[in-house]
């Protein structure tokens, strides 16, 4: 007998779905403050279908996408975490694409790296004048 899609599910269940280990899922727990799965009375961990969502949404972003676990946070903090529970995340990268360009070189550091590359173009000149 399967259980219905909305049914609660157990961490067992959880890391089969997601292929992870449930001591990983244990650690984004305590990492992820939005992910807050319901305890029974005995205490064992109930998943929701938008826990589910939401840790699938954190897994691609530290699996498939090679963030770490701060820039999740980060971005889980500031965008709201339901980005992650739509069942269409296509538009999770530009919302990633957005948030890595803001974090971009401060203007000093941009001025420092311009002086820098047009040294080296200055000094690609002059070398390929000396090979001529």
């Amino acid at each position: 007998m399967t259980k219905s899609p909305e049914a609660f599910k157990s961490i067992s269940e959880v890391a089969e779905i997601l292929q992870v280990d449930t001591h990983v899922l244990r650690f984004w727990e305590g990492k992820f403050k939005q992910v807050q799965p319901i305890k029974n009375a005995s205490g064992r961990r109930l998943y929701r279908p938008e826990d589910i969502a939401l840790i699938e949404g954190i897994k691609h972003l530290l699996h498939d996408k090679g963030m770490t676990i701060k820039g999740v946070q980060k971005l889980l903090k500031e965008k709201d975490a339901s980005m992650l529970l739509r069942s269409d995340a296509s538009g999770l990268d530009t919302v990633i694409v957005s948030d890595e360009e803001n974090t971009g070189p401060d203007p000093k550091t941009k001025i420092a790296l311009q002086n820098i590359r047009e040294t080296l173009e200055k000094a690609k000149l002059l070398l390929k004048t000396d090979e001529t």
